[in-house]
This record gives C-alpha cells, structure tokens and sequence, in this order.
C-alpha cells in the first residue's frame, strides 16, 4: 500500500510516498510495528519534517503544514463549482427538515427518493466512508422543449442531453448550469426547498421548487419552452406486494397545471382462489443439510442449534435448529444452496436476521443461476419474517442460495423455516390507504401548460426512459405498473440573448407514519401543498435567497462556509423527524439509533440556532416529559434515548441545552416552564457527584457506548459547564440557594480537576485499571477532554479551569492527535471503524502520548469523527487558536470533496450523522458571538479578520448581517436586521487599540440612541438607556473612537 503525507500539506511542494504493507504480520506482532515506525521516523528526520521528539508518538507534532496551505484557511478564496467527475457523488437534501430525504445530485437530477416513510441504512465505517453515485429509483425531471421549422427536439436537463454541466452548492439552493456547443439555449437550475431561520414551518415543507431560466445565446430567435415529468411513485414499495390501482391526473386549477398522482384499492373481485397448502423447503431441524451443497467454512457441516459463545442472543427462529454464518467469528465466508425445486406456490417465506450487506449476507433465489429475489438482515440477531412474491416464477426451477462472503461486524446471515405459500408471511396489509407508502405527488407549474397529448409526444422522444406515459387522463393502472405523465410549458419566441425563467414545484404528501408528519397537520394532499408555495412564493423564495445571501455574503472563506452549512442539511434528511404534535424527533444518522440521543446531540448546534423552536419543543416534550419523554420526576434521570436509561454526557448536556434554549428564547418564558425539571435534573447529577466535590467518579455511560470509571475532565467538564449553567438560571428564577450551591461545587470541581488530572500537559483520567482494565483512557489525551469547556464557551458561561491549562491541553490535543495523515497512527493502531482513510488527514479520538498504548481503552479510540473535530476546532478558535481551529475544519473539508464522497453526507454510524451539526459551533466561536434573548444582550468578538469582518447571525425573533470595520484607530460595528427584528438593551464588542475608548454612539436607522460604556480590558459593554427594537430592514450601529 503506498500512503501519500500530507498532500498539498507540507511545506514547498514536497509530497511523501510510504510503500507500507497493508497488513501487519501476524508473527511479526508489536515488534514489527515498532520497527516499522521507527524506520518512518528516521525517514521524516532526514527529510527534515518533524522533530525528534516524535519518536516515541507516531503522530507529528510539528505538521509541518505548507505556507500557502496555511495561507488558504484565510483567504475568502472562490466559490468552488464543480463538474465532470465531481458531480458524480454530489447529493445535496433538497425537502423540508423532517419530510423525508430527497437528493439534488450534481447533474440537476434527484436521486435518493426516501419521502416514502421508509429509510435505508447504509452502513457504517468502510461501507459508508467512500465515493456513493446516489440512485434514481423514481423517474422525474426536465427538458428543454425548441421547435424548429415545425419540429420539436426536447434536451434533457441531465448527462444525456448535455456534457457540459456545472454544480454551485451554497445550500440551501444548488445552481446547476448546462450548455452545449452549437445548441442554442443555455439552462440555469435553481434547486431548493424553502429554508428560513426562525420560520420552521416554512421550512419543513415537503416540497423541492425549481427555477429554470433559458437564454438564447445564439444570434437568431428561437422558440422554445420547457417539459417536466414524473413518475407516479406512490405506494412505491408495496406495490409489488398489494393489489391496488394508481391514478394519474392533468389538471388546471386556479390558472396553474398540475400532474397530480394518487393510488386506491383496486375493486373486489368474489370468487378468490382456493388457497393451497404450503409446502416446506427446509426447517433445519436436522443434524446437517442434507441434500444442501456447503461451500466454504461459515456454514459449518450443519445447522446450528442457536447462537454460539460470544455471539450476542440469537431469537426468532423456529424450532431448535437454523443457519447462522457466525459459526464461531465473523470471519469466514461460505455457501449454502438447496437442489433444485419447482415454484409452485405464489409467495417463498422464510425468517432471515444477520447482516445487512446486499450481495454478501444474503439469501438469494437463483433462476436458471440468476439472482431473481434477494434479502438480508436488518444488523440483528433477531429473525424476522420475510418473504418474495414468486407468482409470476410459478413453473420455473429454482434454488435457494444462502451466501457469507464478508469479514467484520455483522459479517454474518441467519436464515430459518423457508416453504413455499400462497399466503405471504409478513409484510403490508389492510387498505391501500393505510399503507405506510400511500399518499400524494405532484408536479406543478405556475402557469397554463400545453395539450397533455403533446407533452407525452415530447417525452417518448426523451433517450433513456423506459416507462409508460399516462395515455388517458384519470384512468386507473394496476400495481405494480410504473407511468409516468408529463407538462409541457407553453412556447414563446426568444430573441437574441433573452431570458425567461420557469418555475416548477414537485410536492408529496405521505402521512402515514408513526406519529404522524407535521406538515399532514396543516396540508390534506400534495396539490395543497403545491398552491401554498405559489400562494406565497414571493416570500418563501425571497426569504430563501435572503438567507442564502447573507450567509454567503460574509467574509469568512467560501470553503469553510460551505462546509460549515452543509451539515444543517441533515434536518432534511432521515435523521430528523418533526411529529404531528410538534416534537422534534432525531436519529444519531439515518435509521440509526433512534431517541434523539442526548450525548450524540450534545455536540449539534444547528439547529438550536436556526431553528430554535425544534430544540426547545425536544427539550419540553422529551427531556423534561414524563408522558412519552425520557424523564423521571422522582429522581431527575434523563433517559438518553427517551427512556430509564442513563448517560452521564447526556445528562450535563440536557441542562446546557436547556440554558441554550432559554437563552435563544425571546423572554423568560420557556426557562419558568422547565426550571423546575431542570433543577431536578440537576440534583440527579449532584447525586452522581455524591459529596458536593465538583468530580463525577463512578460509572459514567458516555457517546462512547462504553461506561468510564474514576474522575475525569470528559464528563467532568461537562458537568462543571451543567453547574454554571444550573447556576445562571437558578439565578434568574431566583433561587438564590440553588445558584450558590451549584457555584460552590463548580470551583471546588474547578479545583480539583487540576489538582488530580492535570499531568502537565493536557488533562487525564483517574481509574484503577487493574479493577477497570477495559474501555478507558487513563493517562491518555482524549480529544474531547474540554469537551464542556467548548459548551461554556458556546453560552457566555466562561472559563471552567484557569486559562493556561485550557490552551495547554488544546495545544496538547492538536499535537498529539492531529495527524497530517493518520497512516501512521492507524496502521499500527487500526480503528473499529473506518471514517477517513490513509492518506487522509483527521483527529484521532484518543492517544497515549506519555505511556504505551492502551489496547482495551476507549473501543472508538482509533477513529477520526467529524463532529468531534468541528467540537476541538469550535474549542480552539474560541480560545485564540484560530489557525488549527480551521486547519482541522480543512481537513474535514478536503475528506468530503466530491472526487472522494459527498460532500453532504458525513458519516459516523449512518448517513448524515448529527455529531456534525457541531459544525455550526464552529460558525458562532469565528463571530465571538454572545447572545442572551430574554435579557436583549448581543455581542461580537470576530477571531478572524476583525478589521473587515462581516458574518450572518440569528436571534431569537430575527435574523440578518453584522459587519466590523475598523480604521485609524476607530471602529465601526452594523448590526443590519434583514428578517424579523432584534430586541436589544446590552451590547459588548472587542476594541483593539492602543488608545483608550473615549466616545461610543449608537445609532438605529437614522436616529441616535442613548447609551452608556464600560472597558473592561478589550471588551467594550454598552448599555441602552432603553430597551430598542430594531425592525427589518434597519441597522443599529455602533461608533467606538
């Protein structure tokens, strides 16, 4: 394997190649590695790269990062656009937050279609960590429709009708670009679904628009307008499970077109057939499997009597016997195929549970040796029912083939009890309309259309495109029949180097799932949601762009504001959910590890900045919810995943993000209605505290699925941020006594934190190892170790431990954690799982730079995740190490550049993992930014650039530009509210100059405003004499000389 270090990274233009073997031998052991090392090191000193002070740590502490690598962390740089190869992987959500997870790919297309209430996992580590083409299993999109001497030619807006494709993601809009040499007309895509901070109803509707613009770029007019089609994809997966009937409409409804596409039970037909007896194919009750061929070794010689030792309970099965290709470890690969049999009956059932890897853990149905039906596992031990409908095989021989052919977790297929039946086992039943996939779709344009007949003739004359269209308007079709119906706008002449612009809007509709959709409560189909948007679409879109604008606007780097807004797109994802009753409801990722999680969300921001009635409704009807919530009003527990279960990191962050709520809250409401919950909740941890002490030393379950023992500034900085947080809003309910003790144990926890953990360098755990040999880090340098330090600074709650130890330990992280390429670490320490590959650039979870490593320590301790590294950099900017804060966010960025995956899509366990949403914390440490609603407080502190900084922020009530220019000894901060208003009484800006502050004004639009100032150091604080408000549109300025 050859390991590149450090591309574009190190200093001129070197670049270092490392031919290392892929896997360490087996004899060889530790000692191979270390000699190994050793030899890389020597190698890096003679290329005079790091010091030697390395040789005992593989990760350098001096990265050597290339001058104008550096350089480019700063620089506003250009907007990045791609095409050709990069486009491939590019999948940006397009829907509202919480209606389902629809793809904008890099060609204009859509791609992803999960708005069906059902989600995909695709894997973890390796499985998801790589470059991903986006499927297109639903049929929809545009074309450009020139008639010419009475002859109509239509181009797709896609790869087949254009090679020359651009794609500008400044989400929430993607702008697609097509043009072709010698064709007449270039196309513009504007691509979005409305997305505007502190209107989250606005933005969680299930709806994509598209603005398409021509321009006729030739030098004579042309005649041309544009087609749209989709593919009725309702009840798109039990379709071919169901009887039932779609129906497609063209109709015309308040001078607008719309495709409209439903589906309904089919009619009842008496005279059923008779139903035949099922007819067994194998049990596995016996002692082996008899006439089944056995390949390989992962199916041992028989059928299993259970699950083996070490493998976690198998449940499900029938009987006593059944395949499992656990067989002792999940390493061995195999096949088992039955003989030859007919299909006689309509339906093959079978219990299947093990891996979730298509083609790999499998059990297949083979037809003339052909895979004709496959299914997997769901990644669990429990088997469950499955089933292929074969009624259209029925005659034909065939044979089960059961396959092993991975290695690592859930490398294995359980399998039991297959017969064939003309009664399916499992899967949809009762009316179509109860199906979880039924509802509504809809393709709208906001204008008359064309004859449907004419736009159906354009689109058969479309490449690429298999199905049917609708040939007569409203006429049923049977599942599972694919059609498709089309719009056509109507055609106008275009002069030279004109422009027009189309707008269409696709809508769905699908309210049955558990808990309903928000959007369902205010919208009965598709069409309804389609006339919304043109109801309003001045101010959905205006407001869409007005965002978009203003973040972009900014002077922060275009790389890193691109990178730090991708991730708010996983709210429109299958991570997020928003229910009929207004909760908020996530997943770690996508389909994975449901509850919304208290410790895997304690890192995310995003959401509680842009929108924070979703948070503050997930605090009110989760955390502190007895009824349906995790909490337990007897003791104070938070269940971390909405249930009797304890998180300690879950726990401290519950009452962090209960004061963030409070503090992005227009008034003190929110905080009377939790305070008395969260106080308990507070107690709940003072009871882990045990004796007032400030340190949490017992059993701490953590985001690291693991329990750690003894005292330690993971938790334990969390903890003391949870005490100042207890603290601030004790305080402003008036409990004095609760807010003195909380402040009494946060500076004895404060204390002796650094009494007993600090090493010298960084920050350590106190753990009997010999009681606790596995799953902790002891003297090792975790990387979240100021993890609460990061949240302190994040609420204005200042610093948990005395300055110096926090830059130190920072300083700490980055040295021995950081790695330029984390070959050298992972290879001799090979992660569980794989989120960033050799080569690459990343933070390493934990490291044991002052003693040996710690093999059974942390489980996750090898692997790099992304939103533990926006957390460090959020951590260090806000700190005043801004140059590595945005050197690890770069890292990240050039990870997820399109020529590698996409760069929408971070993974952890599951797509579009919430751990990033920290991203935005990031966003909000670069401002300095304070805020304090109830209390109308504002402030800035830009790390970077302060003389000409310019940044979006949100408030409680609105949201806009603040801008910071300072010029001879004078500044000047803007305050401009573009949407909603600001309620200001307090403001605080950093001023650096060597001459005192002698004057500040502050002005509101044209009208000066009475104020008072203080200097305290830097920090300048201003007080209004009244309270003011600041309405759209108008800028509060502030004049410091």
């Amino acid at each position: 394997m050859v390991h590149t270090i450090g591309r574009g990274m190190l200093g001129g233009d070197r670049e270092l190649h490392l031919r290392i073997p892929s896997r360490t031998p087996k004899t060889a052991g530790r000692t191979f590695m270390t000699k190994r090392c050793i030899d890389i090191f020597r190698l890096f000193l003679f290329l005079g790269l790091f010091t030697a002070a390395w040789a005992e740590h593989p990760i350098p502490a001096e990265k050597a990062l290339a001058r104008g690598w550096v350089q480019g962390l700063y620089a506003r740089g250009e907007k990045e656009v791609f095409s050709g190869k990069e486009l491939d992987t590019i999948g940006m959500p397009v829907g509202g937050f919480g209606t389902g997870q629809l793809y904008l790919c890099g060609d204009g297309t859509l791609g992803c279609w999960e708005i069906f209430n059902r989600h995909e996992f695709r894997g973890t580590g390796d499985t998801s960590y790589r470059a991903r083409i986006p499927d297109h299993p639903v049929e929809q999109g545009f074309a450009i429709v020139v008639e010419q001497s009475g002859q109509f030619t239509a181009r797709a807006l896609n790869r087949t009708g254009f090679t020359e494709i651009s794609f500008n993601g400044q989400y929430p809009v993607g702008t697609i670009t097509y043009w072709e040499d010698g064709f007449p007309l270039e196309a513009t895509m504007q691509a979005f679904s409305p997305f505007i901070p502190l209107n989250a109803k606005d933005s969680a509707l299930p709806a994509t628009v598209f603005l398409i613009t021509i321009k006729n770029v030739s030098a004579a007019p042309v005649n041309a307008g544009i087609l749209g089609w989709l593919e009725n994809a309702v009840c798109r997966y039990t379709a071919a499970e169901m009887s039932g009937l779609r129906r497609t409409r063209i109709v015309n409804d308040r001078g607008r077109n719309f495709i409209i596409h439903s589906a309904e039970d089919a009619p009842k037909i008496d005279g059923s057939p008779v139903e035949r007896p099922p007819i067994l194919l194998q049990d596995f009750e016996g002692e082996t499997y008899g006439e089944w061929t056995v390949a390989g070794e992962a199916f041992g010689s028989g059928p299993a009597k259970g699950g083996f030792p070490g493998q976690n309970p198998v449940s499900g099965y029938e009987g006593k016997g059944l395949v499992n290709s656990w067989n002792g470890n999940d390493d061995l690969a195999g096949e088992l195929t039955s003989p030859s049999f007919t299909v006689s009956r309509k339906y093959i059932n079978f219990l299947v549970g093990g891996g979730n890897y298509a083609g790999e853990t499998c059990v297949n149905l083979l037809v003339d040796g052909a895979v004709v039906r496959t299914a997997v596992g769901g990644n669990s031990e429990a088997l469950g029912a499955a089933y292929w409908n074969v009624g259209d095989l029925e005659g034909k021989q065939a044979q089960i083939q059961i396959v092993d052919k991975r290695s690592g977790g859930w490398a294995h297929i359980n399998v039991d009890q297959i017969e064939m039946s003309d009664v399916r086992r499992g899967g949809p039943a009762g009316p179509v309309s109860a199906l979880y996939d039924y509802g509504t779709m809809c393709l709208g344009i906001a204008e008359e259309s064309g004859d449907p007949a004419t736009a159906n003739d354009l689109f058969s004359k479309l490449d690429g495109h298999g199905l049917k269209t609708v040939v007569a308007n409203g006429d049923p079709y049977p599942f599972p029949e694919r059609r498709i119906a089309a719009l056509a706008t109507t055609r106008g002449e275009m002069a030279p180097h004109a422009e027009r612009t189309y707008t269409f809007v696709l809508t769905w509709h699908f309210p049955n799932i558990a808990n309903g959709h928000e959007y369902a409560t205010r919208f009965d189909d598709a069409p309804a949601v389609a006339h919304y948007f043109f109801d309003n679409q001045p101010r959905l879109a205006g407001d869409t762009f007005k965002w978009r604008d203003t973040y972009y606007d900014g002077t922060l780097p275009c790389w890193l504001l691109d990178r730090l807004h991708s991730t708010v797109s996983y709210l429109s994802t299958g991570t997020a959910q928003w229910w009929a009753n207004g909760r908020f409801y996530a997943f770690e990722g996508v389909v994975c590890c449901a509850g919304t999680c208290t410790h895997v969300w304690n890192y995310a921001h995003a959401a509680a900045r842009l929108f924070p009635e979703l948070e503050r409704s997930a605090r009110e009807m989760q955390d502190f919810n007895a009824d349906g919530g995790g909490f337990h009003p007897d003791t104070g527990l938070v269940g971390f995943r909405s249930d009797n279960n304890y998180a300690a990191d879950g726990q401290c962050g519950t009452i962090l993000k209960a004061y963030r709520e409070h503090l992005l809250s227009a008034n003190g409401d929110f905080l009377s209605r939790i305070y008395p919950a969260a106080k308990k909740a507070m107690e709940y941890l003072l009871v882990q505290d045990g004796n007032d002490d400030g340190l949490i030393e017992n059993t701490q379950p953590n985001t690291y699925d693991i329990n750690f023992e003894g005292a330690n500034t993971f938790v334990g900085s969390l903890y003391l941020a949870a005490l100042r947080a207890g603290e601030e809003m004790a305080r402003e309910m008036g409990d004095t006594e609760f807010a003195d003790r909380c402040r009494r144990v946060f500076d004895s926890g404060s204390r002796l934190s650094v009494e007993r953990l600090w090493n010298g360098e960084y920050f350590i755990q106190q753990v009997d190892l010999a009681k606790f040999p596995a799953n902790q880090y002891a003297t090792g340098c975790l990387s979240d170790q100021l993890f609460g330090q990061t949240w302190a600074r994040q609420l204005g709650l200042g610093t948990l431990y005395p300055e110096t130890n926090v830059r130190g330990a920072l300083a700490a992280i980055w040295k021995y954690n950081w790695a330029p390429d984390i070959a050298v670490y992972n290879d001799p320490h090979r992660p569980l799982r794989w989120f960033v590959n050799p080569g690459e650039t990343g933070l390493i979870v934990c490291t044991w730079p002052k003693s040996g490593y710690l093999s059974q320590g942390v489980i996750y301790k090898d692997e790099v995740w992304t939103g533990m590294e926006y957390q460090v950099a959020s951590g260090m900017i806000a700190e005043g190490m801004v140059e590595e804060g945005l050197a690890m966010c770069r890292a990240v960025h050039d990870r997820y550049h399109p020529l590698k995956r996409n760069p929408y899509n971070e993974v952890e366990c599951g797509d579009h993992y919430a751990r990033a949403l920290a991203s935005w914390g990031v966003y909000t440490a670069l401002q300095g930014f304070e805020y304090h609603g109830p209390k109308g407080h504002i402030g800035f502190a830009p790390r970077i650039a302060p003389g000409n900084f310019m940044s979006a922020f949100t408030g409680a009530e609105g949201w806009g530009m603040f801008s910071q220019k300072r010029e001879g000894g004078a500044q000047e901060d803007r305050i401009e509210v573009r949407w909603g208003r600001l309620r200001v009484k307090t403001l605080s800006f950093e001023f650096a100059s060597e001459t005192p502050v002698t004057a500040v004004n502050v002005t509101i639009g044209d009208a000066p405003v009475e104020s008072a100032f203080a200097v305290n150091g830097a920090r300048v604080a201003i007080t209004l004499a009244a309270e003011a408000i600041v309405a759209q549109d108008q800028v509060l300025i502030v004049s410091i000389r």
